[in-house]
């Protein structure tokens, strides 16, 4: 069965927040950043906390919301405020900023929410992990998804925000395991 979209008023709430700031490239990789986590991550996840940390997870990529910090560190507390805002508890707000804090880790969280958002980004960036997912579930995906060219658009943005922030998570991990070179050299972009 395919994975679906958590359809309560906060989850709406964060996708109509993202569809505001994110260009459609990365308001795509967010929805398929839940999906695709969501199809390998099954047990013990809070949905609509790690669909909000997926929706929330790279706004601080856009130029609506980048900040003088780590993009994860913005989009960790534009989440914060927006949970705030709508009567969430501390430890729920914690778990979503934890998501996104820890999404470009590349030890395997712990915690299956915010695994969801770890593996389903790396999957979308450079594939790592993608053999796991049915496939008739990984094309359906990219269907309703699509890619948008999303592949060099995201190396742009992953290298700016590597020379922004030269102490952050993307510098890191360019310096660790060469991102860069791995967004066009992503299998998703070569199924048939």
């Amino acid at each position: 069965m395919a994975p679906t979209i958590p359809d309560t008023p906060t989850a709406q709430a964060a996708a109509g927040f993202a569809h505001e700031a994110a260009p459609p490239f990365l308001l795509n990789h967010s929805y398929r950043t839940y999906l695709f986590g969501v199809a390998l991550v099954t047990k013990d996840v809070d949905h609509e906390a790690a669909f909000i940390a997926a929706m929330i997870h790279d706004l601080g990529l856009t130029d609506a919301h980048r900040g003088d910090t780590d993009f994860a560190e913005v989009g960790a507390a534009l989440a914060a405020t927006f949970l705030q805002q709508r009567g969430w508890d501390r430890d729920r707000i914690r778990l979503v900023e934890k998501a996104i804090l820890r999404h470009t880790e590349l030890i395997p969280d712990g915690n299956p929410t915010a695994r969801v958002v770890q593996l389903g980004a790396q999957i979308d960036v450079a594939g790592r992990g993608m053999e796991e997912l049915d496939e008739a579930a990984l094309i359906g995906i990219l269907r309703t998804y699509p890619r948008l060219d999303f592949a060099a658009r995201m190396r742009h943005s992953f290298l700016e925000e590597a020379k922004r922030q030269p102490k952050g998570s993307f510098a890191k991990l360019e310096r660790t395991v060469q991102l860069s070179e791995r967004f066009t050299a992503n299998p998703i972009d070569h199924l048939g």
